[in-house]
């Protein structure tokens, strides 16, 4: 990888929630009975959010010192229309999530309604080198008890959550779900997960077509990631790919800068040594204004609104594919910078999406912690700060990004990735080369299964140093 995109991650993306926003003074708590430690979270809350906050402007004039509950109050304070920012009280576990580690058994599973009562998971992926890969746990799997318990709306999410549990399995008959003898135990650890699950080159009907299963845009603790993500497109530049396949189909996101340099690894040569624009990002009134007049180029003029904390650049990549076309798989869980390097890319190559419509989250969050030192407290906000627009200024997509080609994931009938018979991957060699793998035959049978709310992990999406010599005006 280049100098530029070093340059990129380090300024850009390498200060993970050193956010350094100063505390406004206080007056005394003015009477509050609320006990101190409440009161510094609540007033951390306040302040921060009413600095950084995107829809700075809409929040309600509310009380810091007499809110009971600082989670409560966090989420009193968001924007109507805001169904991203959330907050936790462990900042050392977010940071390490962030990079890809994690408490895990290493499966992603979909949970499923299946009658009126009763719930199951279908097994999505499982990481390598986890105990669920150790276990022999597959793509596919259906999980239709935990701990001996069927699983129900109101234990599915705390059952599966567990640090340890029994998970036991069933096989669907073409009619209904059998439970089988098959039981596994399995504990959780702390897990760096490669987000780069599988990846191969498919030799189909005489072209080469380079095809990456990737779950989640991080660099990783230490930059592996990014070099496991380079080895991929070395390997598909040498093994001289006609084409490309990305599934995103589980991947909630992640870095913006890490989607900008795939992008511009992916895109027409040109693009990526004209450094275009990648994205625009907005904030609020009062750091729009801000990055506008700072000089953080350093070239003795305020930078304007090509600031780097306004708009994201192509960066420039050795292993640029120099494609004309690129094809996206997709779900409903396919969020934030999947979307970003899919609508990024739009102004400037032919970008293919085929599956589902995706999650619909044109905003960035930044992770903002403790500003005092010593620390006071080990809470973290994850706002949304940004709202990002590609360069043609598209942006808005709350819906989604609707496919070009609707293909249904039925984890039903889930085949293992690279399969010709998974019915995504197919329907993307069929438009590459005008021939279909897939043999024509009956679809399976309508199921009475329905998707169930379980959030993926949510991620940053921009790393940033604050100013420390702005003030909440």
């Amino acid at each position: 990888m280049n100098k530029q995109f070093f340059k990129i991650v380090l300024i850009l993306t390498a200060i993970l929630g050193l956010i350094a926003i100063p505390a406004c003074d206080k007056e005394n708590n003015g009477g509050s009975d609320l006990p101190e430690d409440i009161l510094i979270l609540n007033n951390w809350i306040w302040e921060g959010m009413n600095e950084v906050y995107l829809w700075e402007a809409y929040i309600p004039n509310l009380d810091p010192e007499v809110e009971p509950d600082p989670e409560a109050f966090f989420y009193k304070l968001l924007y109507e229309e805001d169904r991203n920012s959330w907050i936790v009280d462990d900042y050392e576990e977010l940071a390490a999530m962030f990079d890809g580690v994690e408490m895990s058994t290493g499966m992603s599973c979909d949970p499923q309604k299946y009658t009126e009562t009763q719930v199951v998971y279908f097994v999505e992926y499982v990481s390598e080198n986890s105990p669920a890969a150790d276990a022999g746990i597959q793509r596919g799997d259906i999980i239709y008890t935990i701990d001996g318990n069927l699983l129900t709306l109101e234990n599915y999410r705390s059952l599966y959550y567990q640090t340890t549990a029994t998970f036991g399995f069933a096989d669907w008959d073409g009619d209904m779900l059998v439970p089988n003898d098959r039981a596994i135990s399995l504990e959780a650890i702390e897990l760096s997960q490669n987000p780069v699950n599988y990846d191969e080159v498919i030799d189909y009907q005489g072209q080469k077509i380079g095809y990456i299963v990737y779950t989640q845009f991080t660099t990783g603790e230490n930059g592996e990631w990014l070099t496991e993500l380079n080895g991929v497109f070395e390997e598909f530049r040498s093994e001289g790919v006609s084409n490309v396949v990305i599934d995103l189909r589980y991947n909630p996101g992640g870095s913006l800068d890490l989607s900008a340099y795939m992008a511009s690894t992916l895109a027409p040569v040109g693009v990526m040594q004209e450094n275009e624009v990648f994205v625009n990002l907005v904030w609020n009134n009062l750091y729009n204004n801000y990055w506008k007049g700072a000089d953080l180029d350093q070239d003795g003029e305020p930078d304007g609104s090509d600031s780097e904390q306004l708009r994201i650049f192509m960066p420039d990549s050795d292993l640029n594919l120099n494609l004309s076309t690129v094809y996206f798989l997709t779900t409903a869980g396919t969020a934030s910078a999947c979307e970003s390097l899919m609508t990024g890319l739009y102004p400037y190559m032919n970008v293919v999406q085929i599956g589902e419509t995706t999650y619909g989250k044109c905003y960035a969050s930044i992770t903002v912690d403790d500003w005092e030192e010593p620390r006071r407290h080990n809470w973290a906000m994850q706002p949304i700060v940004i709202k990002y627009s590609n360069a043609e200024g598209f942006t808005d997509f709350v819906d989604g990004l609707a496919p070009d080609y609707e293909v249904d994931d039925n984890l039903l009938y889930a085949e293992p990735f690279g399969s010709l018979e998974d019915p995504q991957l197919a329907k993307a060699l069929e438009l590459i080369t005008g021939v279909s793998p897939l043999a024509k035959k009956s679809v399976g049978p309508e199921t009475q299964f329905s998707s169930l709310p379980l959030p993926r992990k949510p991620l940053e999406e921009w790393r940033v140093e604050l100013p420390k010599d702005l003030r909440i005006p």
